[in-house]
């Protein structure tokens, strides 16, 4: 695993944050914690990083969002994880890919092609040399699914 890149947007920053805390929250599942255990949570999380401010919403935002519909990612990812269980997937693979499902179903603000490039590249400084593609070959197809489409906002690409 390198190291994270440095200058991030706020976003990909967010993107980080949310990562680190559901990779952790993989290892250590423990009890299910509400809504407001999870923003306090993150919150201690964040300020562990002393820094955050502006990207402390967006990532809440992923990180609720994972754990509030984790049963339909995870139905999601499993349905195009030909061949893989999501007991045997890596708990950086299972965090990147629920951040990433996650968007394209939940977040209609940002456009699949955005998302797609973001985990792709995020993943490239904590997975190992395989993650980008074995990511890719799955969130492309979920990003085509007609719920994922769905009041998307379109791409400038």
């Amino acid at each position: 695993m390198s190291t994270p890149a440095p200058n991030l947007t706020p976003r990909q920053k967010a993107r980080e944050l949310a990562f680190q805390f559901l990779y952790r929250f993989d290892r250590d599942p423990g009890e299910e914690l509400s809504p407001g255990q999870i923003e306090a949570e993150f919150k201690k999380h964040s300020e562990h990083f002393g820094e955050f401010q502006h990207s402390f919403d967006f990532a809440l935002r992923l990180i609720q969002t994972c754990l509030r519909e984790l049963r339909a990612i995870d139905t999601a990812i499993a349905s195009h994880a030909a061949n893989w269980k999501m007991e045997r997937l890596g708990a950086i693979e299972k965090a990147f890919l629920r951040i990433g499902t996650a968007e394209l179903l939940y977040f209609k603000d940002v456009p699949a092609s955005v998302t797609l490039n973001e985990i792709i590249e995020l993943s490239k400084s904590f997975g190992e040399e395989d993650t980008p593609l074995f990511l890719n070959g799955i969130l492309d197809p979920i990003s085509k699914l007609p719920e994922a489409s769905a009041g998307k906002i379109p791409s400038d690409s």
